[in-house]
């Protein structure tokens, strides 16, 4: 499509869901790892576009791309793989074919003409993450935008790679939208330098150069008439700028927050816009007033998208969901949940739920029920970007901390009164905190920070206990033993240490991994170690009767890895039969270890 993905624009969430006996079908069951179970959470939104037929919606996550039937909401097909998590998609204009932008730095080319996607072509080039694509009108161009700082023109027809780049349209920054104008004539991109540039699409040469915002300039879309550009930015406003004259035209009104998207109608009489406000505003093109607001989400509305018979708009939020809207009558029609977002940290509780946390753009932490997909709640008392976040062992207070300065906050996620959330603010890492762990009897709280040092903090009186100094490098995950007597931490040379609780004196070291540590967990019988790392994968290590170090038995690793981003949390059942991840990608799985233990033993 053509605006910057959600995933840019925000940071980490929380949710929580039920840990059910008998496993979910449907999408908990798609491409799962091996030895995986069940998945919770469909990936983080990035960017949606309905199909010309407007019978489905495609919605780019940090997993993949989902297919969605926009009459019933049910899942049609998942496209994932070795490319990672989309940023970014659009439809060709027949909707046979779709574009897709992914992690690897990669746009490629899909045949949706069957009920199995077909890979048909990959255009590669970019040197950093893309943040946008577009088809040309007649689809005869797809145009990218990168945070390398170009707009890259490809023709997908073409037969061999170098006569897939038409044209490079260079920037000075981060580019963040394209978008083509309906006569194929033009193609304008805008980004970070907070200036629009509108070129030739045939001749890549420069037409204009608008200069007036003062925000980040987040999307770009053209009038049905090719006559007017719209731009929305993170200063809070839309601006509409003549395409024949090349002036501004007159200014909606400021919003109070950042606006993040701009559709216009078919007709060009309205457009809508939504951002941080959690609103959907449909505004009158002429006045520049609004005519109506959509009201049902719960959080910032980072990608809006209108069918092309003006009947249904989709958005997508932060609170997890994908809204279908019935445009002429301003309502919702239908919730696509389950799109949450990235995990921080989880726990078990003794009714079986699973909690997991995480933060926003906001840095606020928030509540969800992924079973729902619907927010819950905000602590809206916690400030300050959050790096790190561990549970007490009843899953009733949470512990977070910082990367930017060393405060603890020691919230009561169970309270239901705003003035009890926040019960204490404790003193960690100064230099600020990258990982913490809340001993099993919660009176102790171990925090890690880039300076390799490791606080033990007393919860009753914040008082320091000892100071470990240990580590060698950024303290990037912490685990206590199950009696309290050992701390574990993992660190991003890949290095595992236990330390005694009591002395901070160092026991032993290994380097099980080749890549950054980024979460470890003790299975409840004390036997099992699970190490998470910065490229998605997890490792499985048996101490067998001793804290000595382990043997290790590595989880099956599927070809793009468990999970496409790093691991942020693990937790083991108390049966000790399952362990359960979450990831900056927005999921959760959920591992079998009787299967994986099957499977190592062979």
């Amino acid at each position: 499509m053509k605006n910057a993905p959600l995933f840019f624009l925000i940071s980490l969430l929380l949710l929580t869901l039920l840990l059910p006996d008998v496993f979910a079908q449907g999408h908990t069951k798609w491409d799962l790892p091996e030895g995986a179970k069940a998945r919770y959470g469909k990936g983080w939104i990035q960017d949606l576009q309905f199909a010309p037929f407007d019978t489905q919606l495609a919605v780019a996550t940090t997993i993949g791309i989902w297919i969605y039937d926009v009459r019933t909401g049910k899942e049609l097909m998942l496209l994932s793989g070795i490319m990672g998590g989309a940023n970014a998609v659009s439809y060709s204009p027949g909707g046979m074919m779709l574009a897709s932008a992914h992690w690897d730095k990669t746009v490629r080319l899909w045949n949706m003409s069957t009920n199995t996607a077909e890979l048909v072509n990959t255009f590669r080039g970019h040197t950093d993450d893309i943040y946008a694509v577009t088809f040309s009108p007649d689809g005869s161009l797809i145009a990218s935008a990168s945070a390398d700082k170009t707009i890259r023109i490809w023709d997908p027809h073409a037969a061999t790679d170098t006569e897939k780049l038409v044209h490079i349209l260079p920037y000075d920054d981060a580019v963040n939208t394209v978008a083509f104008s309906p006569d194929n004539q033009m193609v304008a991109g805008g980004g970070r330098d907070k200036i629009i540039q509108v070129w030739d699409a045939g001749t890549g040469d420069r037409v204009y150069r608008f200069e007036g915002h003062t925000g980040s300039v987040s999307e770009v879309d053209f009038s049905p008439d090719s006559r007017v550009l719209a731009s929305a930015s993170a200063d809070g406003t839309v601006q509409l700028w003549d395409l024949v004259t090349g002036g501004q035209l007159a200014t909606p009104a400021e919003n109070d927050s950042a606006v993040y998207t701009v559709n216009f109608s078919r007709d060009g009489n309205n457009f809508a816009t939504s951002g941080a406000d959690d609103q959907i505003q449909i505004v009158d093109t002429e006045t520049g007033s609004p005519i109506a607001t959509l009201e049902g989400h719960q959080d910032i509305i980072g990608t809006v998208e209108l069918s092309s018979d003006d009947m249904t708009l989709a958005s997508g939020s932060l609170d997890g969901t994908v809204r279908l809207w019935d445009w002429q009558r301003a309502r919702e029609r239908l919730v696509l949940a389950g799109h949450t977002g990235g995990v921080k940290a989880l726990t078990i509780t003794q009714d079986r739920r699973i909690t997991a946390c995480g933060t926003g753009f906001d840095n606020k932490l928030r509540l969800w029920d992924a079973g729902t997909g619907v927010q819950i709640d905000k602590l809206r008392e916690h400030s300050g970007l959050t790096a790190a976040a561990a549970f007490t062992q009843d899953g009733r207070r949470i512990a977070s901390g910082g990367d930017q300065d060393g405060t603890i906050f020691l919230s009561n996620i169970a309270s239901r009164d705003p003035d009890d959330i926040l019960a204490a603010a404790l003193e960690g890492n100064q230099h600020g905190i990258t990982a913490l762990a809340l001993s099993p009897a919660q009176t102790t709280i171990a925090s890690g920070g880039a300076d390799g040092r490791i606080h033990l903090i007393d919860v009753s009186t914040g008082s320091t206990l000892k100071i470990v100094k240990g580590p060698q490098g950024t303290v990037t995950a912490l685990t206590f033993f199950s009696d309290a007597t050992s701390l574990f931490s993992g660190e991003a040379t890949g290095i595992v240490r236990r330390w005694d609780a009591s002395t901070g004196d160092e026991m032993w070291n290994a380097k099980p991994l080749p890549s950054a540590v980024t979460a470890l967990a003790f299975s409840v019988n004390g036997t099992f170690l699970a190490v998470g790392n910065e490229m998605g994968g997890i490792q499985l290590y048996d101490f067998g009767t001793g804290l000595t170090a382990p043997d290790g038995i590595s989880i099956p690793q599927s070809r793009v890895g468990s999970h496409t981003r790093k691991i942020t949390a693990l937790v083991f059942t108390d049966d000790n039969t399952s362990l359960v991840s979450g990831s900056e990608d927005g999921t959760i799985l959920l591992w079998d270890l009787r299967q994986i233990f099957e499977e190592a033993r062979e």
